[in-house]
């Protein structure tokens, strides 16, 4: 396919050992109103059939780009790394292996671009994720307006999952970082890194069909979290910063010093593990403290 007749979406799908699935997630694509993108799958090390899968896929007569990239188990983020390679795209879209696009997904995200693409404070163009096209997982109150990241999220959207479109050239800026022996960080740690740059825009229209699995990662976000708890940190001391809500960031300042804990850090340690925020981490120590013996007792 060629990139340069008109902008083009590139559609990433991390998987791991979900290939059972991943036939709905193909069939979406062959069904898009418009063929103007590539689809990337990165097979986290998956043991299962996924790439004698993937092999059909490509065997079938299909108008779009299908490029499939097998590496060592690292986790998710590690997966979104690594497509950071093959991105021909000048946005993105995370497509996860157990959901799909509704049929005009690719064109209605590369028409709404068209009013933004040339706008450098806009980073991301947030659609809505829904259990069908007329059941939103989430609402914007407010639409069409260059807004931050983090002080929106909270007074202005109802829910939190949603489906972000991001700029190629913003997220190839904003590779995840890798803590040794942890296999998982949130995705928000993408979202609010860009959120401090760049403002997004949300748009109330289902693009994005999710179907939330026992063993998925939405699932299981808080579990995870405390077993990879440098990445929890990175989160949390994402949302302390000063341009969010005050009760926002005590919050995540305790979620911080809880996962410090997990992280088998010293008080000390906690306090000065970075520069930021110091003060505040000092007043969550405490409550932080016994959240952190609450969630080991319930969760470990």
């Amino acid at each position: 396919m060629n990139a340069k007749k008109g902008r083009l979406l590139s559609i990433i799908t991390p998987t791991y050992n979900r290939g059972h699935l991943l036939k709905r997630c193909f069939e979406s694509l062959v069904s898009q109103t418009s063929k103007k993108f590539e689809w990337i799958i990165v097979d986290d090390g998956s043991e299962d059939a996924t790439t004698e899968i993937v092999k059909k896929f490509k065997k079938e007569m299909v108008d779009f780009s299908i490029q499939y990239i097998k590496k060592e188990n690292g986790g998710k983020h590690t997966a979104l790394n690594e497509s950071h390679k093959y991105i021909h795209g000048d946005y993105v879209l995370i497509l996860d292996s157990d959901d799909y696009l509704t049929d005009n997904a690719v064109e209605t995200v590369l028409e709404g671009w068209k009013k933004y693409e040339n706008d450098n404070r806009i980073g991301m163009v947030v659609y809505l994720k829904g259990i069908t096209e007329n059941d939103p997982v989430a609402y914007a109150k407010d639409e069409d307006t260059p807004v931050d990241v983090l002080r929106y999220k909270r007074v202005c959207v109802s829910g939190s999952d949603c489906c972000e479109v991001i700029r190629s050239q913003t997220f190839l800026k904003f590779p995840f970082p890798i803590f040794s022996g942890e296999r998982f960080m949130a995705e928000t740690v993408l979202w609010y890194r860009v959120g401090l740059e760049q403002k997004c825009i949300y748009v109330n229209r289902v693009i994005y069909i999710c179907e939330y699995l026992e063993d998925g990662l939405t699932r299981t976000g808080r579990e995870m979290r405390i077993k990879n708890p440098y990445g929890g940190m990175m989160n949390s001391e994402l949302a302390m910063d000063k341009r969010n809500f005050l009760k926002q960031r005590v919050k995540n300042g305790l979620l911080f010093v809880c996962y410090g804990f997990f992280a088998n850090l010293s008080v000390n340690k906690i306090i000065k593990y970075t520069e930021n925020y110091r003060g505040l981490k000092l007043v969550c120590i405490l409550p932080g403290y016994l959240m952190y013996r609450l969630w080991k007792s319930k969760y470990m």
